[in-house]
């Protein structure tokens, strides 16, 4: 088991709430704590009682399983003074009990025969060891022999003892090349789990007095935990107590060429590896990390199937017994308790085949694989070959995709349990191609770039000098295709890709929400926290969010410029000692009759008695001669910690020309210490709407969008007070349409009962009367 730094008490107050999960159905539960329980197994008495042996840290503990809903501890053997584990190991051999553990005590007998009355003692090994036995990890019982494993006797190998006397067990070997971590054993032959060397070995222990060492093989976590043999011994399974590490199926019915057939994960966790697998009639029963109890069906070793699953507690499902007469599991969860179970053993339904180039016949790999309406995925190996399946029976639809290929579906495959279904692919290859082109004069543009994502694979791609973009490397599909140039508007849609060739249109213009880098420029002379285009990571101050932890909602994909994204602490990454300036490339506005200049803008200062007034925001325009701020933030400005949204008349600041710059740039007074964060996104030129400046900044309201269609915003420019605030919709005659009360400086207007387009009057009042008025357009 893995090092267990402090010991925590699991509630497991829903255990009993989720009576069945996927074949599993709980009939019984009793708590441990707050002690922690370990390995569990099975004893029958000869009325046919069923019990459940059970390694609790204090004690080795024995339970009435008869009946499951109501179970009883009907005796226990004490731990003594010191000698409490986390590892205490339990195996049955006629009526007697074996138990080990890595907190001492030798082996401690249990006679069974005459419960709820137990008779017990510890043995420490004989004279042949010298008494010196004392720890050990894991036991094996069988065929009249019990079989100790990671001992504190030689290396740690495998002690053998004669049990012809239960009661009198006598050493009669060792195999001790190596430590043994556990192991199983079947007529002659131990199946021996070294851990530290990364292996099983195969050893023969027909005559127990001299083991013979057979051979060795590498398991696929390099950690080999456990191991248990199938029914019909040409398959082995394996367990590496690594995260994210498989259970192995080998082939060993020739121990000389030893053969890994297939690996598997658990469905829910992967990463969670199984700790302790059984084999029950070609069935895996597999408790494991992330206290997840799981069978597979592993009729067919290279294709194995889970078929249930439950989630016992919150770290680890230790051990698992599945060998009573009743059929019922037995499962020990590390801080959850003890567990029964009812198993519904049913075999799953295989899906498997191969996939080819339709035109080479070449096999192709790395082909995904899903089953439509599951979580069922996997993908084809080197030989183009793959295997899946569900539990249980149904029809699906099958998908098979690859980089370069098209997509293939069959549609309405039936799916039936303990059949193989095959399908056999042969998969088309094909180019997706493309132009980008102005959407009103359909000329192409040159050195666009073209963004594709759906979500699981994203491409970055920039057109030709003729508008031209190709690529071999997507299957087809349904893809969010982003185009973007400086000087046209940024725009993305959902296209199906496949072999036809797609026109993509550009309008004209200047909207760029940083999809992507279009030619924005930064100079920094800070130590930390210039600006940069990212996904920007959230921080937080307190509560207060610092760096915003998502871009603006309307635009496209999830990129803006935030200062400093390492997306650790608030004072990791702010802007420290110095400016950073985010400047746009040059944009020229005298086509335009009335231009506005939009955007949202991101900024944050730690609420100290003395802010430095150097550390602000300042957003800046430029037309080539002059410049003027259009807005600046600082501790009181209203909004901070959020995304607001803002809105220029450029007029009222500027002369509009054809050598137009924005520049956003925010600067931390040196050694002053406050934190410091901004951000920027979705930036917009746009004509006038012909209205009264309905968006000039110098008024104490901003309206957006404005003409609007089925809401808006109304954002307060200034710090005033909110007590009373009333907005009014009125028509064009003055008759009130709504009202509506207003708490917050930003606040979305719903106007469902505006029934009309056209022109509307918004008048804003506190309880002192009225304050101000705007213009309203309502349109499609």
């Amino acid at each position: 088991m893995k090092k267990i730094y402090a010991l925590c008490v699991a509630l497991l107050v829903c255990a009993l709430v989720k009576a069945q999960t996927n074949n599993l159905t709980l009939l019984g539960y009793l708590d441990y704590a707050p002690y922690s329980v370990a390995g569990v197994w099975q004893y029958v008495d000869t009325a046919g009682n069923e019990y459940a042996i059970v390694g609790a840290e204090n004690r080795l503990s024995i339970v009435n399983v008869t009946n499951p809903a109501n179970l009883i501890e009907v005796a226990n053997v004490p731990a003594n003074a010191g000698e409490e584990s986390l590892w205490r190991e339990v195996k049955t051999a006629g009526n007697y009990a074996y138990a080990v553990s890595e907190g001492g005590g030798g082996v401690i007998i249990v006679d069974l025969s005459a419960l709820p009355a137990v008779t017990y003692k510890h043995w420490y090994g004989d004279s042949v060891t010298n008494h010196l036995f004392n720890t050990a990890h894991t036991i094996a019982a069988t065929d009249g022999f019990i079989y100790i494993f990671g001992s504190s006797y030689g290396n740690g190998g495998c002690l053998i003892a004669d049990i012809s006397d239960p009661w009198n067990p006598q050493y009669v070997g060792l195999a001790d090349q190596r430590y043994i971590h556990d192991g199983y054993i079947r007529n002659d032959t131990l199946w021996a789990g070294e851990i530290y060397a990364g292996q099983f070995a195969v050893i023969d222990v027909s005559t127990k007095s001299n083991p013979i060492y057979l051979a060795t093989q590498p398991t696929p976590g390099a950690f080999n935990h456990n191991t248990w043999l199938s029914e019909s011994g040409q398959y082995l399974y394996t367990t590496d107590e690594y995260n994210n590490t498989p259970v192995g199926a080998f082939d060993v019915s020739d121990v000389n060429n030893i053969q890994l057939v297939s690996t598997r994960f658990n469905d829910t966790m992967p990463n969670e590896e199984v700790h302790n697998v059984r084999v029950l009639n070609d069935f895996l029963i597999n408790p494991s990390y992330g206290s997840q109890l799981t069978i597979w069906d592993a009729a067919r070793p290279a294709n194995m199937i889970e078929i249930a699953n439950y989630t016992t507690g919150n770290f680890l499902c230790w051990d698992a017994s599945p060998y009573l007469p009743s059929k019922n599991i037995i499962t020990t969860d590390t801080y959850g308790g003890f567990y029964v179970f009812a198993p519904n053993y049913v075999r799953a339904s295989y899906l498997e085949g191969n996939v080819i180039d339709s035109v080479t016949g070449i096999s192709l790999n790395n082909v995904t694989v899903k089953i439509i309406g599951t979580s069922k995925e996997t993908k084809t190996a080197l030989t183009g070959g793959y295997k899946t399946g569900i539990a249980g029976s149904g029809t699906y639809d099958i998908e098979f995709s690859k980089a370069g290929y098209l997509t293939q579906t069959f549609n309405n495959v039936s799916l039936a349990s303990g059949v193989v279904t095959l399908i056999n692919v042969k998969m088309v290859a094909f180019t997706f191609t493309g132009q980008v082109v102005d959407a009103i004069n359909f000329q192409t543009i040159a050195n666009a770039k073209v963004h594709i994502d759906n979500g699981s694979v994203q491409l970055n791609l920039v057109a030709d000098a003729s508008g031209n973009f190709s690529t071999n490397t997507l299957s087809s599909g349904i893809y969010t295709i982003t185009v973007s140039k400086w000087g046209y508007k940024t725009s993305c849609n959902n296209y199906l890709v496949n072999a036809a060739p797609l026109v993509l249109p550009a309008n004209s213009g200047y909207l760029d929400d940083f999809s992507s880098d279009d030619g924005w420029n930064v100079t920094s002379t800070v130590t930390t926290g210039a600006w940069v285009r990212a996904v920007p990571k959230g921080t937080l101050y307190g509560t207060t969010h610092a760096n915003p932890d998502v871009d603006v909602s309307n635009d496209c994909n999830n990129l803006c410029y935030v200062t400093g994204n390492t997306g650790t602490t608030a004072n990791s990454d702010d802007v420290d000692d110095g400016i950073t300036t985010l400047t746009s490339p040059l944009f020229d506005l005298t086509s335009y009759n009335d231009p506005y200049i939009s955007y949202a803008r991101w900024f944050f200062i730690q609420q100290s008695v003395n802010p430095a007034n150097s550390d602000t925001l300042f957003i800046r325009l430029s037309n080539g001669i002059t410049s003027a701020i259009i807005e600046i933030a600082t501790l009181n400005t209203p909004l901070n910690s959020t995304w607001v949204d803002q809105s220029f008349r450029i007029a009222n600041y500027i002369t509009p020309t054809a050598n137009m710059q924005l520049s956003v740039s925010i600067s931390d007074k040196i050694g002053q210490g406050n934190l410091l964060e901004a951000g920027f996104d979705r930036f917009e030129i746009s004509e006038s709407t012909g209205l009264n400046d309905a968006q000039n900044q110098n008024k104490l309201i901003t309206i957006q969008p404005n003409p609007f269609t089925s809401e808006f915003k109304i954002h307060i420019n200034k710090p005033i007070s909110l007590n009373g605030m009333q907005i009014k919709i009125l028509d064009i005659s003055g008759r009130e349409i709504m009202h509506q009360n207003i708490f917050t400086y930003d606040a979305i207007i719903n106007t469902s009962a505006l029934n009309s387009n056209g022109i509307y009057l918004l008048q804003l009042s506190d309880e002192t009367g009225y304050i101000e008025m705007v213009k309203l357009v309502k349109s499609n």
